[in-house]
């Protein structure tokens, strides 16, 4: 990324955080950015991607056959699957003894 496009993603993400839309309109603008440009949403699903076969491969196969099929499943599994990915990263706050 050139110091150009350094300064205007700056500038964007400071009117967003300025702009009075809610959390759930700034990720409708984002969703429907990110599907109008190719190269994007190439790199959202190759992130997913990996990061499913990094946590659990043989349930990411799973999960990717269920959404080839479109089975009713699919959508529900994945959510889950991405859950329990995030789960697994965010560190569990110990409780020290008093």
């Amino acid at each position: 990324m050139t110091e150009i496009d350094s300064v205007n993603l700056n500038a964007v993400l400071q009117s967003l955080r300025r702009s009075n839309l809610t959390k759930e309109q700034v990720f409708r603008l984002w969703r429907c950015a990110v599907c109008d440009d190719d190269t994007l949403i190439d790199e959202v699903i190759l992130h997913a991607y990996h990061n499913m076969i990094a946590f659990d491969c043989g349930r990411a196969e799973s999960v990717m056959a269920l959404t080839v099929r479109r089975h009713a499943a699919a959508g529900y599994e994945l959510k889950t699957l991405f859950e329990d990915i995030r789960a697994a990263r965010t560190p569990v706050p110990t409780v020290l003894p008093p």
